[in-house]
């Protein structure tokens, strides 16, 4: 804070509003003319300054950025009490201050671009990032991203500042909709020491919130599997040996397949398997299309309970998952004169709630408070069978009895403890030979 001269003013009033604020923060300058605000929320702000013998000042439509340290100086002039002098600009404010490099993905952004559901597949949006897909797991190819050459694991995610990294495998542990987030950062390098423990990248989520003025929207989300090539390998979403209940809870289904979606197996044909060892001709499993489509509707609403004091936010979009498949089964060897060859077509229904609400609370200028729920409750329903191939491959899976494939078979999260020990137990009881569909259990 200066004068014409290039004095510096000390003891001025500074007071800071903005559309994401609720209230105002106000503090004086130093001996130095210097001020600084703590914990401001990304989004537009205006600054006044008042000091004794000038003319006011305000500085408008000032764009804070999420993880910025921008400087904004002041010069005032000498004038009476009346007199003000406003600067509007619609410009981002630059960060002089700061050496590290990082990617601010806005509300806008998000809004108007192509994407997947949760926010980490916007993190390609920065330079130096990548979606790798050898680090993904076996059952897909949508993890697995790459900052400035460091290996997914090396990242730190985080959401709201709460680290939301898999504390076991290391990526992404929690999923969050783009619907639910105002704002994404993705720092590649040169981040601060409080991150010392990412060797490759700091992504950071910040939620939506409410606002002195009501606002919200009614959506609506429809994906099909109509609409989309023939990939095994991304996500399953259109063909894969492993159904909802395999991706989303890691749990295997008796119905008899490699237990891989992306990978190579050995050609059953070609199998020349013993005790001792695997023999065989590798090939990819090329699965049909399966019949396939998600709807989410959805909702979102935010603003005051009390302006300036108490302001809520509210929005739930939950996912219906839906997909049908036709198997040819066929009699096992065991059973020739089986009663259940041919055509079956089967289904599996995945339901997740999806919600996140948020109170934020001004109990003083100097003082807020904010708490927020995440709710992602999900329910599979339904059993399937390996699905045959695309282009004539021996399907392993035929010869299961689809009378074993259960309809009301389900499996819900949370309660993830008791999940993990159930996919373990069941991986005993259903792994597979590479010589035959057996039902013993083998090391796995």
């Amino acid at each position: 804070m200066k004068d014409p001269q290039g004095a510096v003013i000390p003891g001025a009033t500074v007071e800071a509003t903005g559309t994401t604020l609720i209230g105002k923060k106000t503090l004086r300058t130093d001996s130095g003319g210097y001020y600084h605000f703590d914990q401001l929320p990304p989004g537009v702000y205006s600054i006044t300054v008042n000091a004794a013998g000038f003319a006011s000042q305000t500085q408008r439509n000032l764009e804070l950025r999420l993880g910025a340290l921008p400087t904004v100086n002041f010069t005032l002039q000498v004038g009476g009490i009346t007199q003000e002098v406003s600067v509007s600009a619609e410009a981002n404010v630059i960060d002089i201050t700061q050496s590290k490099v990082q990617t601010n993905v806005s509300e806008e952004v998000l809004d108007s671009l192509p994407k997947l559901r949760s926010f980490q597949s916007v993190i390609p949006f920065a330079p130096g990032a990548r979606q790798e897909p050898l680090q993904s797991a076996r059952d897909n190819r949508v993890g697995g991203f790459q900052i400035n050459g460091a290996s997914d694991a090396e990242n730190v995610y985080m959401i709201d500042g709460v680290n939301a990294t898999d504390v076991e495998r290391g990526g992404v542990g929690k999923d969050f909709q783009t619907d639910f987030i105002q704002e994404i950062q993705i720092k590649s390098s040169s981040f601060e020491a409080e991150f010392g423990g990412a060797l490759g990248g700091v992504v950071n989520a910040v939620s939506k919130h409410g606002s002195n003025a009501w606002h919200g929207e009614l959506k609506g989300y429809f994906q099909s599997g109509a609409l989309n090539a023939t990939d095994p390998c991304g996500s399953g979403f259109t063909a894969s040996q492993n159904s909802a209940v395999t991706r989303v809870f890691g749990i295997l289904q008796p119905s008899c397949f490699d237990g891989i979606t992306c990978g190579l197996r050995l050609n059953p044909a070609t199998a020349l398997n013993t005790t001792a060892r695997l023999d065989g001709t590798p090939e990819y499993y090329i699965p049909k299309k399966d019949s396939r489509h998600v709807i989410e509707p959805g909702y979102e609403v935010g603003g005051p309970l009390f302006a300036d004091r108490l302001w809520a936010f509210s929005s739930y979009i939950p996912s219906v998952d839906s997909l049908q498949r036709t198997t040819t089964f066929s009699c096992p060897a065991s059973n020739p004169n089986c009663t259940f060859a041919g055509p079956r077509r089967l289904g599996q229904s995945f339901v997740q709630h999806n919600a996140y609400n948020r109170l934020d609370y001004r109990l003083s200028d100097q003082v807020r408070l904010y708490g927020s729920w995440n709710y992602a409750y999900g329910r599979v329903t339904g059993q399937l069978a390996n699905p045959d191939s695309a282009i004539g491959q021996i399907n392993r899976g035929a010869t299961v009895d689809p009378g074993t494939l259960r309809p009301d078979f389900g499996v819900v999260n949370p309660a993830f403890t008791s999940v993990i020990f159930r996919a373990a137990a069941r991986r005993r009881a259903f792994a597979t030979s590479m010589t035959g569909c057996s039902t013993k259990p083998v090391a796995t």
